[in-house]
């Protein structure tokens, strides 16, 4: 068989084709610039059974230790040697590894990448010695407050046994029991029908796909369905964990927007109202004017059937209900009340410019381009502009009240729970 010869324009400056094999090929060039590649595989933390919990992001890890045709050593030695660097990253929706270099060492670099996803071994001694690495690494997570109540926040805002509420990285049990039948198991999932390239930088979408077809042309052939991801049901509620720290370190939130749902675009300005960035109303009130709290900010996160809203506080124990009650008191100013022309104004050109900014390498540009085929939100930046600008100040009210009028608060703090026994009081929802 061969390869399809053309790629067709999806939007203007972005093409796809497809390998012989069924394999999708995404493609933005950039005259002048690096290459990026990245292989994306849709398959993340949420596709695990729950005895599996951080199998995704251990086979991640995994394919990195060597394949039939290089060591663990070679792997990296040989993109040195192109000048180039190469890594992986895990979601709880996906799972990608990419390679960025000078444009002319294509073919070099993809032979890498594709050799990772066709012909990893999983020694039975590797899987030991990065099992211990994992555990580290979790461990790591653990000893880090500020990260591990964003893990707490999601296993209270939904339910601690759906895959999302779970960790990236799985529980010490979990990993602890990988075993090389598992993995492999696992690997098998990544078929043509998962896999993807993502492609942009300076070379011809011939070039591409010829080199595609040659590296990926061996992916195999699907076999295995996976259950249907399920929508995680907001529960909401309090949850301390006692540590003797000098800070509270707490994130307060509730149930979100999934990828696809277009009032996105206003739930965007509405964070950068509220606590995106410096200027937002909670820096300026908890952090400028009273001085509680060195880091504020708020956050969305988007999935492809829910999301979450996350707004993350570190203070000292005493300040913290204080800093909650603006919290409370910014929620109920954004659904009661339009924000003023100015504000709205500034929030979306803050959006335009951070947009625009972020997609000055090929890299970031690559990483969007995987981004939007997993969600299949494929949009030029000229919409996407174009859809920030056109957001009123009654779609961030009215997104606002879609999200904080509900009964699905949640509120997690790590930090010493003897001086924090009151906070629920400064969120009524959560009494």
């Amino acid at each position: 068989m061969t390869a399809a010869r053309t790629m067709e324009e999806i939007y203007p400056g972005c093409y796809a084709g497809t390998l012989s094999n069924g394999v999708k090929v995404l493609f933005e060039p950039r005259p002048d610039r690096p290459l990026s590649l990245g292989l994306w595989a849709k398959l993340g933390s949420r596709d695990e059974p729950p005895e599996l919990a951080g199998i995704a992001h251990f086979l991640e890890h995994m394919v990195f230790k060597g394949t039939a045709h290089r060591t663990a050593f070679q792997i990296s030695a040989e993109i040195d040697a192109l000048g180039g660097s190469i890594n992986a990253m895990t979601s709880k929706e996906y799972t990608t590894y990419f390679v960025d270099v000078l444009p002319h060492h294509l073919e070099a670099a993809l032979d890498v990448l594709a050799d990772l996803l066709l012909n990893p071994l999983f020694r039975p001694e590797d899987i030991e010695k990065e099992r211990n690495v994992v555990l580290e690494e979790i461990r790591m997570q653990e000893d880090t407050p500020h990260e591990k109540v964003f893990e707490l926040f999601s296993e209270r805002l939904w339910d601690s046994e759906h895959p999302l509420a779970r960790p990236i990285a799985g529980r010490f049990e979990t990993v602890s029991r990988f075993d090389r039948e598992a993995l492999w198991e696992f690997f098998a999932l990544y078929d043509t029908r998962r896999v993807f390239l993502a492609a942009v930088g300076d070379v011809s979408p011939d070039e591409l796909l010829r080199a595609a077809e040659e590296k990926l042309g061996g992916l195999r052939e699907p076999q295995e369905e996976l259950p249907p991801r399920t929508p995680p049901q907001p529960q909401g509620g309090l949850l301390i964990e006692d540590r003797e720290l000098q800070q509270a370190h707490i994130c307060l939130g509730t149930a979100g927007l999934p990828k696809g749902d277009p009032r996105r675009y206003a739930l965007e300005v509405l964070n950068a109202v509220l606590g995106g960035g410096m200027s937002s109303r909670l820096f300026k009130r908890i952090r400028e004017d009273l001085g509680l709290a060195y880091a504020v900010f708020s956050h969305p996160s988007y999935y492809s059937d829910s999301g979450q809203f996350v707004i993350y506080l570190g203070t000292e124990p005493k300040n913290a209900s204080q800093a909650l009650e603006i919290c409370r008191e910014e929620i109920e100013r954004l659904t009661r009340e339009p924000v003023d022309d100015e504000t709205l104004r500034i929030a979306k050109e803050k959006l335009k410019g951070h947009t625009l900014l972020g997609l000055e390498s090929s890299h970031a540009r690559m990483i969007r381009l995987g981004y939007a085929e997993i969600y299949q939100t494929h949009h030029p930046v000229e919409e996407v502009l174009r859809r920030v600008e056109a957001v009123t100040a009654e779609d961030v009210r009215g997104v606002a009240r879609d999200l904080f009028l509900n009964d699905h608060y949640t509120l997690t703090v790590v930090g010493p729970e003897k001086q924090l026994a009151s906070l629920e009081r400064a969120i009524p929802a959560l009494a």
